[in-house]
């Protein structure tokens, strides 16, 4: 008679195929995330300003939108007509993904940071932002002036 069920030799083997495939399928998943990471900040980068290029326009204020690679965040502020400098909103850049290149002509108002300006009438200073990973070849948001 015949006893049914595996040998421990055939479950050894497969526990270390297993264990195999698992270790090779890790590294890819782990690069998988950081592409969908920085494509998502990128994303939402060009999303923050689409929107404030509008609110510009809707509220006739001039927007600006502040890269800070120190601090990894993008900072919003809106001029009052005395120009008065009201911050309004701070968007965090994920821990992935960094502000590389930032080429951005002078803005009207200046700024110790690097800023993309909003003005009423649906113009801005224009420029170029370059988001980058580690592994990755990055994503270039390009803003022009009309």
């Amino acid at each position: 008679m015949k006893e049914k069920g595996f040998s421990l030799i055939e479950l050894v083997i497969v526990l270390v195929i297993v264990g195999l495939s698992i270790s090779l399928v890790t590294p890819s998943l782990s690069r998988f995330s950081q592409a969908v990471e920085l494509k998502a900040a990128t994303k939402k980068i060009s999303g923050i300003l689409r929107y404030y290029r509008s609110e510009a326009i809707q509220q006739g204020k001039v927007h600006q939108v502040l890269f800070d690679p120190n601090m990894r965040e993008v900072r919003i502020q809106a001029l009052e007509l005395t120009e008065e400098k009201v911050l309004k909103n701070k968007y965090p850049i994920p821990a992935g993904v960094q502000i590389k290149e930032v080429d951005i002509p002078a803005p009207q108002y200046p700024e110790d940071f690097p800023v993309i300006e909003f003005y009423p009438n649906g113009g801005s200073n224009g420029g170029s932002i370059l988001l980058d990973s580690q592994d990755r070849k990055g994503f270039r948001i390009r803003v022009h002036f009309l």
